[in-house]
């Protein structure tokens, strides 16, 4: 505990002792003019950016699943959501190379397929439509890659893994027989949706510099899970007596600010 102590306090004097160090500027007659500036004062953006840049953001996107079984057949995309509060840390004295984290709240899922077997005076197999929404708390992990400055705009990408712990989970079927839809059914989908989801991602977007560090960015972003989407000892049977598997997949269009 001490040790975290004397690391936060270590970090935000770093923070501190950064946003008070000089700025040389060249004239034009070759004379260097050093400006000193007082805390929490900001001055002309030379291409030196802060320690630690805070942000939020707010993503929509597609999201589907990707069967893992010969029965499971992908039955489109649902709307995802995604918000939070980013974090980069810069470990040069340049805008350009950033270890970047933070945390979100993920509202993702998928649309699956499948024959399901009713067993009631007669025996029959329908085909039934299933939706997924699961939500996550998201902590990311990676790398940020920025370009020099062009005009106020900057291109980066930025790439890594989503550690994401399941908060919730539904599902809803539908029922297709020969004359269509017959029933529409919502339960709670959590302990047979895995507890944990890990996920690499890899972005591509522009920021736009408003003031120094203050910047507003877009981002479209693709990411992947290694892992299962369902718990396997807890889902539910197929008609061929395999369980169900898929992984989760995602394109998201984020926008944010930082600051």
């Amino acid at each position: 505990m001490k040790k975290t102590i004397l690391l936060i306090i270590l970090l935000i004097n770093s923070v501190f002792c950064f946003s008070i160090s000089p700025i040389s500027i060249d004239t034009n007659d070759g004379n260097e003019v050093i400006l000193q500036r007082k805390p929490h004062e900001r001055g002309p953006y030379t291409g030196h950016g802060r320690r630690f840049t805070l942000g939020v953001a707010f993503g929509i996107g597609m999201d589907w699943l990707n069967p893992q079984a010969d029965d499971l057949v992908r039955n489109g995309t649902v709307f995802g959501v995604k918000y939070g509060i980013p974090i980069d840390i810069n470990f040069t004295d340049k805008d350009n190379y950033y270890f970047s984290f933070g945390l979100f709240f993920n509202h993702t899922g998928g649309k699956l397929k499948f024959q399901t077997i009713f067993e009631n005076d007669n025996t029959q197999e329908v085909t039934t439509e299933r939706k997924f929404n699961t939500s996550y708390i998201t902590i990311p992990t990676g790398i940020k890659l920025k370009t020099p400055s062009m005009k106020n705009f900057v291109i980066a990408t930025h790439f890594g893994l989503y550690h994401s712990f399941r908060l919730s989970s539904r599902a809803s079927d539908q029922y297709i027989a020969n004359d269509g839809p017959q029933e529409l059914k919502k339960y709670v989908y959590t302990k047979e949706t895995a507890l944990f989801r890990e996920a690499a991602y890899i972005g591509l977007g522009v920021e736009y510099i408003i003031k120094e560090d203050f910047r507003a960015y877009f981002y479209a972003i693709y990411s992947h899970s290694f892992l299962n989407y369902f718990n396997p000892t807890q889902s539910h049977l197929l008609a061929s007596g395999d369980k169900e598997k898929a992984t989760l997949a995602n394109l998201e269009f984020q926008f944010g600010l930082s600051f």
